[in-house]
């Protein structure tokens, strides 16, 4: 038998329905950051035809490296035709991350450095 006043057991529906929801939103906003912060830039580069990975995304993003410039700058230097790999990029960003204000200043820094290095896949002795 209910007593009367006792609102316990009309409120427990209630209460899993907006516990559900809860979990619901914060789950969509989980998926959704995650979208903009390793989807998208990803995307960037699958477009653009340049062989990035979603766990390469990750790991800058782990590293404390900003992938939109990394990005931006390894967009710039393939389409200036310079032989050059996101981990060149990151390398040179983590060298002079002080130096690094645009991507513009980071293609400057990637440009002069791939210049002086031997071509890539080879051993020069």
């Amino acid at each position: 038998m209910e007593r009367k006043g006792d609102s316990r057991m009309d409120m427990t529906p209630n209460i899993f329905i907006f516990v559900f929801f809860a979990m619901f939103a914060f789950a969509a906003l989980l998926v959704i950051a995650f979208f903009v912060v390793v989807v998208r830039p990803w995307m960037r580069t699958f477009f653009h035809g340049l062989p990035v990975s979603i766990i390469q995304i990750i790991a800058m993003r782990l590293r404390g490296n900003s992938p939109s410039l990394l990005i931006d700058s390894y967009i710039s230097l393939k389409r200036a035709k310079v032989m050059t790999t996101i981990e060149d990029v990151e390398n040179v960003y983590i060298d002079a991350r002080n130096r690094i204000l645009t991507s513009d200043d980071l293609v400057k820094l990637v440009t002069a450095g791939a210049q002086t290095r031997p071509p890539m896949g080879r051993t020069w002795r």
